[in-house]
């Protein structure tokens, strides 16, 4: 009994003696382990929580029913796409570092092309609408066209002083999104007036041609001067900034092409209208898995960037082709 006891007592010391050399050695070498530890955390964090914050979101199949027909169409969805870029999806572009979704650089992009879209059409209503002595509810149109200007990456400070508080950015998206609100409420109460005729649909026609040649612009520069290098990182900001545009003008297009049926109709451009609106589709649903700006005469290495310029001259094209018509060159003609 006597040696069993002497036994369990040598066994219990040599098992306290080992585990106070491991706590002593991980005492030793503890800064070592913690660094590890966070090193390991961080190249979790940043990969693995912007792979589950990213989204790309290029759903195209809006339907709603207006309370009323004087309520725009085209209106209500710039309205919508504010709310989910900013309510329901994650608005990326403007988070600091210690956000996972920091490290993105598609979404970002793809989200500030939304807004810049969105900002020229909503710039453009403000020159086909008139509200008569209604100041404050065409003010409402002209301030959220001023509020959807505003930088897209602003979260607590100003981007031109770091020091100073500014609004965030998603908080003024929210405002002009109060305001296209309140602006579509005169339309249907008819405080305001928005005169859907064949002068009117080339205007905004024009303000889309604009954003479609200045993203034409920017695609082509970026190919002349990218796909000379190895590997052009910068190819795909460009890509997802410019298809981001594409998106909101096709999305909000779709519900003008409803606003003006009348007139597309009456004018023998509906076909066209549908023709441009394929373009502007075929153009979003680009989707490459990482965006190439190859050699233009390599058969190895594709050129997203031209693809996406293709279908963006392609739609240029159409509506211009249609305001021609909604002109009257097409009926002179004949």
């Amino acid at each position: 009994m006597k040696k069993y006891a002497r036994k369990t007592i040598k066994v219990l010391k040599k098992t306290i003696l080992l585990a106070g050399k491991s706590i002593k050695k991980l005492f030793d070498t503890w800064p070592k382990a913690f660094i590890a530890v966070v090193a390991c955390i961080i190249l979790a964090y940043y990969p693995l929580g912007g792979k589950m914050s990213e989204n790309i979101d290029r759903y195209s199949e809006y339907n709603f029913e207006l309370a009323s027909e004087k309520r725009s169409q085209a209106v209500e969805m710039i309205v919508k796409l504010i709310n989910r870029e900013v309510n329901e999806n994650l608005w990326t572009p403007n988070l600091p570092f210690f956000f996972p979704a920091y490290c993105l650089d598609n979404m970002p992009n793809f989200q500030k092309g939304i807004i810049r879209g969105l900002k020229g059409l909503t710039a453009g209503l403000v020159k086909v609408v008139q509200c008569g002595e209604n100041k404050e509810d065409f003010d409402n149109l002209k301030n959220a066209a001023g509020l959807l200007a505003y930088p897209e990456n602003v979260w607590l400070a100003s981007p031109t002083n770091k020091l100073k508080m500014a609004p965030s950015s998603s908080s003024q998206y929210r405002k002009a999104r109060k305001n296209l609100k309140k602006f579509n409420d005169a339309l249907e109460e008819e405080k305001c007036f928005w005169v859907k005729d064949e002068k009117s649909l080339r205007k905004l026609n024009s303000v889309v041609m604009r954003g479609l040649r200045a993203s034409e612009r920017q695609i082509k520069n970026e190919i002349r001067e990218g796909n000379n290098s190895w590997f052009d990182t910068s190819a795909d900001n460009v890509f997802y900034l410019n298809q981001g545009r594409i998106y909101a003008y096709m999305e909000v297009l779709k519900k003008l092409g409803r606003d003006y049926k009348q007139v597309l109709m009456a004018d023998g451009v509906y076909q066209d209208w549908t023709v441009m609106l394929r373009a502007l589709q075929d153009a979003v649903e680009l989707n490459p898995d990482m965006v190439l700006n190859g050699r233009l005469d390599s058969e190895l290495v594709p050129n997203h960037l031209m693809s996406l310029a293709y279908y963006v001259t392609k739609a240029e094209n159409v509506l211009l082709k249609i305001n021609k018509q909604l002109d009257g060159e097409n009926k002179n003609a004949d």
